[in-house]
């Protein structure tokens, strides 16, 4: 089978076949996976997206470094092409979607039966395999962890993002007052048609005092949940916007710089401050993230939330989609 293998860490973007590229060419003859137990599922892969933390693991800044060689790839989706013989509720032919921390930058990848979902009729699975890690992290954090309702003010930084863009469809199924931050009039003409309420163009506004201007003109105090997969400034400036009792949702560090919420203001203003390391809910809360999923991919088949597919490429045009990851950020 063919399978994008990272043979050392490095630059995903450097030409291929290079000594300082990580990735080895794309091979056709890669072993194909073994159902390895009785409830194990080969899955002939679809579809699979590029988020940006595969992008950061090929360089070894993600929070796990994988032993080397490793195919990298995280969320997937597929036709089940074998069962072992313990699975009950899959057979060969069946749609399904997952994630996982490796392997999907393949033809083939094996999960456990409990570990895929049932793509609904009238999703495709194009659609499907962009959906559990982008979708699953903005879920899990607005409506789990800061519990976001009805006439809160949401504030999503990089929201034309994969997670930012989530994150404002998700606050607008929860009722949700979204002012979403971008760069670009392309990317801020796209947050408006999602439904974001009030979109600022970082490339040309003032974010704070287009912020300020908006809830005067809506008789808002402040935003009420801050989504933050960008991190530096940005959020430093955002926090000046939190109203008393704020919830900030730490995502990521898109811009490169980690920043400072000092705890002292946190203990004044009352704000509660939400770590979000989506893939550790594997982990721990299984059940939590299994729920999550599931009630994505009804609003999925419902059209309460869409997922925007930007660009489509075969796995060895792998230098080519590595770089379109940098055109995305903030």
């Amino acid at each position: 089978m063919e399978a994008l293998v990272v043979r050392q860490l490095g630059d995903p973007t450097l030409p291929p076949g290079g000594e300082a590229s990580p990735f080895a060419a794309v091979s056709g003859d890669h072993p194909v996976p073994e159902i390895s137990s009785p409830t194990a599922v080969r899955v002939r892969v679809a579809a699979t997206s590029l988020n940006f933390a595969t992008f950061l693991q090929v360089q070894g800044k993600y929070q796990e470094r994988p032993p080397l060689p490793f195919v990298p790839g995280s969320d997937y989706s597929g036709v089940v092409d074998a069962v072992g013989p313990g699975v009950r509720g899959l057979r060969p032919g069946d749609r399904v979607c997952s994630f996982t921390g490796l392997g999907s930058f393949a033809d083939f990848i094996v999960a456990e039966e409990k570990q895929l979902f049932l793509v609904p009729d009238g999703c495709d699975l194009v659609t499907a395999g962009a959906l559990p890690v982008a979708f699953g992290t903005s879920h899990l954090a607005l409506v789990h962890r800061a519990q976001l309702k009805a006439g809160q003010v949401l504030l999503v930084l990089g929201a034309a993002g994969g997670v930012g863009a989530s994150a404002v469809q998700i606050g607008k199924v929860c009722g949700a007052v979204v002012i979403a931050v971008a760069r670009g009039a392309e990317k801020s003409d796209y947050l408006k048609s999602i439904g974001a309420d009030h979109v600022i163009d970082s490339s040309k506004d003032n974010v704070i005092e287009s912020a300020k201007s908006f809830l005067k003109a809506r008789g808002l105090k402040g935003v009420d949940v801050l989504y933050d997969p960008v991190g530096g400034k940005l959020t430093q400036d955002s926090l000046k916007l939190l109203n008393w009792g704020a919830q900030i949702l730490v995502i990521g560090f898109a811009s490169g710089d980690v920043p400072v919420i000092r705890a002292n203001i946190a203990l004044v203003k009352n704000w509660t401050v939400h770590g979000l390391y989506w893939g550790s809910y594997l982990t721990h809360r299984p059940q939590v993230l299994i729920d999550s999923l599931n009630e994505l991919l009804s609003w999925l088949s419902k059209g309460l939330i869409t997922v925007q597919i930007s660009h489509c490429y075969r796995l060895v045009e792998y230098t080519i989609f590595h770089r379109s990851i940098l055109l995305s950020l903030p």
